[in-house]
């Protein structure tokens, strides 16, 4: 358990040091993390499922200021003790949103820590020190590194107990409940995304979409196809000017 732990944690901490270590290559995602837990801790194929849902919830999440969920923590944390215990996917999903949203806390308590690489970084610039300036960018990543690795860590190795006797404790009739409120996520927030992003002039391809999964009963792979062969005949038919 401890070597699982530790791996959990650098999966974590991996996921936290994108924005100061990588830049930005989208590994901080469920889709991504999830079946990375779902590896190391020999159930891909349910890491994946978790890691799918979550992604359909949070993929309109962008953390431009004050963000609304940690979804690393929440991501990591869940999926892993959805795993070890043996709880359904939907459950797992259930678990991850009061988990993200408990996790910020911890992100406040990292920004008032890397304060300090604020203000050492400003003395870094007024001096020109590339060089000084270069490892405080650095020194900042390995905070979330450092502390998101404990936070995931003590919640795997130390938390799962009492997260399997709370699940236990949980009477039939609410855990249906939040298996059919955890369905109802994607949804929501697939509408969130659409909200934002839908034009008119394309609503038609939802349509056809929609009218596939729910009527022709076809899978995922089979939608993604016929959206691109759409794609690919809109684009050869659209007028050049417009393409341009």
């Amino acid at each position: 358990m401890i070597l699982q732990g530790i791996l959990i944690g650098l999966i974590a901490g991996y996921g936290r040091i994108e924005q100061s270590w990588l830049g930005q290559q989208m590994i901080a995602r469920p889709i991504w993390l999830c079946p990375l837990v779902g590896l190391v801790l020999g159930d891909f194929q349910k890491g994946l499922i978790i890691g799918g849902t979550l992604e359909l919830i949070w993929m309109g999440v962008v953390q431009i200021g004050a963000t609304p969920a940690e979804v690393v923590s929440g991501s990591v944390i869940a999926s892993a003790l959805a795993i070890k215990n043996g709880m359904a996917p939907e459950e797992a999903v259930a678990l991850a949103i009061p988990i993200a949203m408990l996790a910020v806390l911890a992100g406040t308590l990292i920004t008032t820590t890397n304060s300090f690489w604020t203000a050492a970084s400003e003395r870094a610039v007024e001096n020109a020190d590339t060089k000084k300036l270069y490892w405080i960018g650095l020194a900042g990543g390995f905070t979330y590194l450092i502390i998101y690795f404990i936070i995931t860590f003590a919640a795997f190795v130390f938390g799962s107990g009492a997260v399997q006797a709370f699940v236990n404790s949980v009477p039939p009739i609410i855990k249906t409940g939040l298996t059919n409120a955890s369905k109802m996520l994607p949804a929501i927030g697939i509408a969130t995304l659409l909200r934002f992003t839908l034009d008119n002039k394309y609503a038609g391809f939802f349509i056809i979409g929609f009218a596939l999964a729910s009527y022709g009963k076809l899978g995922t792979m089979a939608i993604a196809i016929v959206g691109g062969a759409f794609a690919y005949i809109y684009y050869q038919l659209k007028p050049n000017a417009e393409v341009e």
